[in-house]
């Protein structure tokens, strides 16, 4: 019964979120919509969406999910790929001292819509329940691998006969 219920919110916030950023994506500017935290006064740090051209460390086809706040942590997230049409979720890890609460997920290329959600603790320890935030991706395709010089390959090097 979870799995259906996380699924029809997971659908009903990309249908939301399409309809909402259809008249932006001609521009190809990221939509993020912030969650809304609710009783946590002192709020959480704003979450933020990367991608592998813009984060060296993360595989392409994916998104890094990360809470600005060091020493919060917790929260859903929900992602369906709009060109694909792949479902996926993941968890933020637990509140730790000094590190910034982040999980890589691959939801392959394309147009992704992925919803952060759910129980967090910012980082004053007050617990709260995070309301679905919305966010739209375009997650690149992969860099083609270089391909070989055929020139190259042909051509033995040249030989020092001193």
């Amino acid at each position: 019964m979870r799995t259906r219920t996380v699924r029809s919110i997971t659908v009903l916030a990309a249908a939301g979120a399409t309809a909402f950023a259809a008249p932006a994506l001609a521009s190809a500017e990221p939509i993020d919509l912030q969650p809304t935290p609710i009783g946590c006064p002192a709020g959480i740090g704003p979450v933020d969406t990367e991608t592998a051209p813009d984060e060296a460390d993360l595989p392409e086809g994916g998104i890094e999910y990360e809470i600005e706040q060091d020493g919060s942590g917790g929260g859903q997230i929900n992602w369906v790929n709009l060109s694909t049409l792949q479902l996926g979720d993941g968890v933020l890890p637990p509140a730790e001292e000094g590190e910034e609460p982040a999980i890589a997920l691959e939801t392959g290329e394309g147009l992704v819509v992925s919803a952060v959600w759910g129980a967090h603790e910012n980082a004053g320890g007050q617990g709260c329940f995070l309301l679905p935030g919305l966010d739209l991706t375009n997650v690149p395709a992969a860099a083609p691998a270089p391909t070989p010089d055929e020139d190259d390959e042909a051509s033995p090097e040249p030989v020092d006969n001193q």
